[in-house]
């Protein structure tokens, strides 16, 4: 069966990848771009960056729009929680992917997750080759797999 959202001739799908913990952003980064997927992914370190970067305020101001993020929880300045409630808060925002990937396996944060719009809540598996097969396999699944009015 062909990719139902992303083809060979498809222009890239912009990732954002919002985490404050440089070495997983670069594991995050070498498993997508595994995926000989069409993408190009762009990087913040906090909910304010990642906020910045979709408004394309700053530094940001030319910044391509996402169709997908991957958001942390925990993070200075500004958390995944706060700006995962902005993002599905602004009409301009809210039909952005969100998949909120964090070491945190907790009932709570992903009922919170889930009641602010994330659109998946994944923890992130704690051996590099387990990490790497879920980044490959989430990230297929959101650009190949997932069906969205539009798509």
């Amino acid at each position: 069966m062909p990719p139902a959202k992303v083809t060979a001739r498809s222009k890239p799908v912009i990732i954002l990848l919002v985490d404050d913990d440089p070495d997983c952003r670069l594991l995050v980064r070498d498993a997508i771009v595994r995926t000989s997927l069409p993408v190009d992914v762009h990087e913040v370190v906090n909910g304010r960056e990642a906020l910045e970067y979709l408004h394309r305020r700053g530094k940001y101001a030319g910044a391509p729009r996402p169709g997908l993020i991957y958001l942390d929880i925990e993070m200075p300045e500004m958390s995944g929680r706060e700006a995962l409630k902005a993002i599905k808060s602004d009409p301009d925002l809210k039909d952005i992917v969100v998949v909120m990937l964090t070491g945190m396996d907790n009932d709570e944060e992903m009922r919170l997750a889930a009641t602010n719009g994330a659109n998946s809540y994944t923890v992130k598996p704690v051996t590099p080759a387990a990490f790497l097969r879920f980044m490959l396999e989430t990230t297929n699944y959101w650009l190949r797999v997932h069906q969205s009015p539009g798509s």
